[in-house]
């Protein structure tokens, strides 16, 4: 950026205090060099870091830099941005301007965080900077990302004490209120407390209907089809049973289609729905902040089930106490028939409930409930699991007759005890079946000589035989959904055990606010230094990337202590060791992956960080979104696209790149038209204008993603082993970090290939940046690179080795006899295209 001068830069300075209580010491007029990074360029405005952590309820501010000369007042706005975090219920919206005044290089944004009575999985929002004026805004810290930490526990924090000891406790705890608080924190879910209200509202429209088919019944029988003349005059329509009888035919046809009605507007406000996206979007935050050790206890098929059936299965609880309200409702309503018709059945109102709770409590013990099924569930899916997965080493080592003998005894002993299951369900439900026709049978027996003598109505006797079916119906239906709900403690049990279980996130803030202010002390130990006259640096990359007294035990032993080293930004480090000296956990720790038993690792906050590990990684889709994974936005620019394929010249990934500039060649292809009747269908129709430009990012599901998922179907199949590896490189390179970590990058490569690839490495660092334009390098941070190997060949050049030998780490500088040119690690490939 060239020296640091000019006449704003040789001003003197006045004491000062600015916003966040930054001091600036007086320059002395000599001093010209003083407090500030580079005058040639425009200054740049960005957060300080990519990320910050946020407490919900406390104070909270955005921290943001300025880079440059520092030397006259710049400005941009700010706004807040919607992310799974909403304005209004997890932080409150904020927009306004930061100004930057002459020798000021750090500012603040406040926002202010709400605190929610509830639980809820981690949460974020972002924060973007706009409209700068006499500055430029960092190309990606642009926009940062606020991740709000919740402090409560899951489904509430009214039994902390229990749920925090951890899951042997939350296992002994009582279940139904456990269940009670999770039910309290579903209808916090936005748009279920009322939908539910009415819900229980308006399903007793069919309370409604069962009132008016008894009443219907008896009318009908006493009234409209009775002889006396003394009854007509209680006829709808005097002197007309017909008519009557035909108004009541009219009813009997409009009062299903209005409960059809209401099924279909509750199915559209689909409470289970919202319940079940609410609790699968909470498993999947919680699972992506989970810490290492809470992510080494649960496995990829519990959280698949968590997500799939046990979200939906919980979120069936509304729907359940829904229904029980029904039931209730009804019951109520059908006692009351029956007591107010004949007040001398209300022994069987009283008697049948009894009678029912009184078998719900003995049926386990009269009927010798059987062994769960869960656990030979669990191990049928494990043994499936096991088998789809090592396929290749089974059918290799001629191991498939076995492993069918092994999943047929698994699925055997599953049928074993499925089969009393079954026998104990039938056996249990057929008491709820035969109560209804044990009284209808009591009642007729006992009651038709009053029919017979004139002093029971046939109306009220008919009507009340089904009163007693339908209870007995009701009854069983409503011990069945009490026995749903139950069945629900269980798996609720284990989600709250999965929910409850420690993340990064509070580790993840602190680091952050470490960085951040150790940061903002380095800057400000800097900018006070004077600076090389030659120097064409921002004054803020010569901060260096420090270990500090860092030291790993791992499983007991204890792999190195006491480490401390520095390294500027800008070079190529090679972590050197043989295997278990602890290479590994030092990359990890460089990423943030994984924390060291004592000491700290300082990277300045400002710097975007990339940790990619040995193993290689492709997702589930297009080779371009494979590409783009870091950087999708960038998937839109021309250039950026020219620079991918650059980069996959160079790491000579020929069939990538077929299927990268395929895949361009369709998103930028007009979409088919629909054939319509009489006209003619093609692909030349012209389109809207908002349609002439492609959607390099294409919706799941729309005709875009499904053509180039057809089309490219298989294409990762058809890359080498060598060229997989090779993308997972590229992925990063086109992401372009300011700090690059690569844990064994070389172990998947022979010789000639893992030359190319340091070479490309080597290009990164050197040109700040791969295939970027020359005019801007000097604007651009610095790039560094570690990477951990066994051995350095004499090929690879690195800047500095960092070797590690019994517990203990060295540094050794290399120096390249001869800079690896770009242009020989690309030129064999080029020549074929």
């Amino acid at each position: 950026m060239g020296g640091c001068g000019g006449k704003a830069a040789r001003q003197s300075r006045d004491s000062r205090e600015l916003g966040d209580g930054f001091h600036y010491s007086r320059i002395d007029p000599d001093e010209d060099t003083l407090n500030c990074e580079s005058d040639d360029l425009p200054d740049i405005i960005q957060f300080a870091a990519p990320i910050f952590v946020a407490k919900e309820g406390a104070e909270f501010n955005v921290k943001l830099m300025r880079l440059g000369s520092l030397s006259g007042q710049v400005r941009c706005t700010f706004r807040t941005e919607d992310c799974s975090g909403k304005a209004g219920s997890r932080y409150v919206h904020t927009q306004g301007q930061v100004i930057f005044q002459p020798g000021q290089y750090e500012q603040s944004i406040p926002v202010e965080v709400l605190d929610t009575p509830g639980w809820m999985a981690t949460l974020e929002f972002k924060v973007v900077l706009e409209n700068p004026v006499g500055c430029h805004l960092g190309r990606y810290l642009n926009v940062c990302r606020v991740k709000v930490l919740d402090t409560d526990y899951f489904p509430s924090s009214t039994y902390e004490r229990i749920l925090q000891k951890g899951e042997d406790d939350i296992r002994k705890m009582n279940r139904l209120l456990l269940f009670a608080e999770f039910v309290k924190l579903l209808l916090s879910v936005p748009g279920v407390k009322w939908r539910l209200v009415l819900t229980l509202l308006f399903d007793q429209l069919k309370t409604l209907y069962a009132w008016f088919m008894l009443v219907s019944s008896v009318y009908m029988v006493n009234v409209i089809f009775n002889k006396d003349d003394a009854l007509e005059q209680e006829l709808v329509i005097p002197d007309d049973p017909e008519m009557t009888a035909r108004l009541i035919a009219l009813m009997y046809v409009l009062a299903p289609l209005l409960l059809h009605c209401w099924r279909e507007a509750k199915l559209q406000m689909d409470i289970r729905g919202h319940c079940t996206l609410f609790l699968q979007t909470s498993v999947m935050r919680k699972y992506m902040n989970y810490s290492d050790s809470s992510r080494s206890e649960v496995s990829q098929h519990e959280v698949q089930k968590f997500v799939i059936e046990t979200s939906d299965e919980l979120a069936q609880s509304i729907d359940d106490i829904s229904s029980l309200a029904e039931n209730l409702g009804k019951l109520i309503v059908l006692n009351y028939f029956a007591v107010s018709s004949d007040p001398g059945v209300a022994w069987a109102a009283i008697a049948m409930p009894v009678i029912m709770a009184f078998w719900a409590f003995l049926r386990e013990g009269l009927l010798h409930k059987p062994e769960e099924t869960d656990d030979s569930q669990k191990l049928v899916g494990d043994m499936v699991s096991e088998i789809s997965h090592n396929y290749r080493l089974i059918a290799g080592y001629f191991q498939r007759p076995a492993m069918n003998d092994k999943f047929a005894a698994r699925a055997t002993k599953l049928s074993e005890v499925r089969l009393p299951w079954v026998a104990y369900e039938l056996r249990s439900e057929f008491f709820f079946d035969w109560l209804g026709p044990l009284f209808v049978g009591g009642y007729v027996a006992f009651y038709s000589h009053l029919v017979l003598s004139g002093h029971l109505s046939l109306g009220t006797f008919l009507a009340t035989i089904s009163v007693f079916k339908e209870v007995g119906h009701n009854f069983a239906d409503g011990f069945a959904r009490i026995r749903r709900v139950a069945a629900k403690f269980s798996p609720l049990v284990d989600l709250t055990v999965f929910l409850n279980r420690a993340t990064d996130v509070q580790e993840l803030g602190e680091l952050i606010d470490s960085r951040v202010q150790e940061t903002s002390i380095l800057r400000k130990d800097i900018l006070s230094t004077p600076a090389l006259e030659d120097s064409s640096a921002v004054r803020t990359d010569l901060i260096p990337v420090r270990l500090e007294n860092l030291s790993f035990c791992f499983q007991g032993r204890q792999l190195f202590q006491g480490v401390n080293m520095s390294v500027p930004q800008g070079k190529l480090v090679a972590v050197v060791g043989r295997a278990g000296s602890g290479k590994t956990r030092l990359i990890r720790a460089l990423g943030s992956d994984t924390s060291p038993s004592t000491g700290r690792v300082l990277i300045p906050s400002h710097l975007r960080c990339l940790l990619v590990s040995h193993q290689v990684f492709l997702m589930n889709t297009s080779p371009l979104q494979n590409l783009f994974f870091g950087d999708p936005a960038s998937l839109a620019v021309p250039e950026e696209r020219q620079r991918m394929i650059k980069i996959l010249n160079k790491l000579e990934m020929r069939q990538t790149r077929k299927f990268a500039e395929r895949e361009m060649q369709m998103l930028q292809e007009p979409s088919p038209v629909k054939v319509q009747e009489g006209v003619c269908c093609c692909w030349d129709a012209l389109p809207e204008e908002d349609e002439l430009q492609p959607s390099w990012l294409p919706s799941d599901g729309s005709a875009s993603a499904l053509r180039i998922a057809s089309e490219l179907h298989g294409w990762q199949e058809s890359l080498s082993f060598q060229e997989r590896a090779k993308l997972h490189i590229a992925r990063a390179l086109i992401m372009n970090p300011e700090i690059l970590i690569l844990e064994k990058p070389l172990m998947n490569f022979d010789d000639y290939e893992a030359e190319s690839v340091v070479r490309v490495l080597r290009e990164h660092i050197s040109d700040r940046g791969i295939e970027l334009p020359a005019g801007t390098r000097n604007r651009r941070r610095p790039r560094t690179c570690f990477y951990s190997v066994e051995r350095v060949s004499k090929n690879d050049h690195p800047d500095v080795v960092w070797k590690l030998q019994n517990g203990e780490m060295v540094e050794e500088k290399e120096i390249p006899t001869e800079l690896p040119s770009s242009k020989r690690a690309s030129s064999r490939f080029s020549a074929v295209h």
